[in-house]
């Protein structure tokens, strides 16, 4: 993968922050975007630029613009220092995987693996995978 594409799956949740993250995605996932945040924060310190660019992407952490910035910012860091690249590109493999691996319910309960969510399902629920003849219907009547 390129750094550019590093860099732009690491903005958002260096803008989001580990603290946000760890509320509602969990405390594993929230260290590691805790330790991508401090290499990222150790890398740009005495860069009055990088700083700001930071600054200004947790003022707004949903900003696409502002993570923009910060993903240029963070890519050309990345093309000057072949160590933090291999840091921050380990760091959002790692992260890449513990997100895949959590997801949350309209409740707020964790739920391995993937999720559907029905609303006002009044019926039993069948997920997964299944191949052969399905028959839609309401007790033998065609549902119209």
């Amino acid at each position: 993968m390129d750094l550019i594409s590093i860099a732009a799956i690491a903005a958002p949740f260096i803008a989001k922050g580990a603290d946000a993250l760890s509320k509602t995605a969990g405390e594993k996932l929230g260290g590691l975007v805790g330790e991508l945040s401090h290499a990222v924060i150790d890398k740009f310190k005495g860069d009055t630029y990088a700083e700001q660019t930071l600054d200004h992407a947790k003022e707004k952490p949903e900003s696409e613009a502002r993570q923009g910035v910060l993903k240029e910012v963070l890519a050309e860091k990345m093309e000057g220092d072949s160590d933090f690249a291999e840091k921050v590109r380990k760091l959002v493999a790692d992260v890449q995987k513990e997100n895949a691996r959590t997801a949350f319910d309209q409740r707020g309960q964790t739920v391995y693996g993937s999720q559907i969510n029905i609303n006002n399902a009044n019926a039993p629920v069948v997920t997964g995978t299944f191949s052969g003849p399905v028959n839609i219907g309401d007790n033998g009547r065609e549902i119209k």
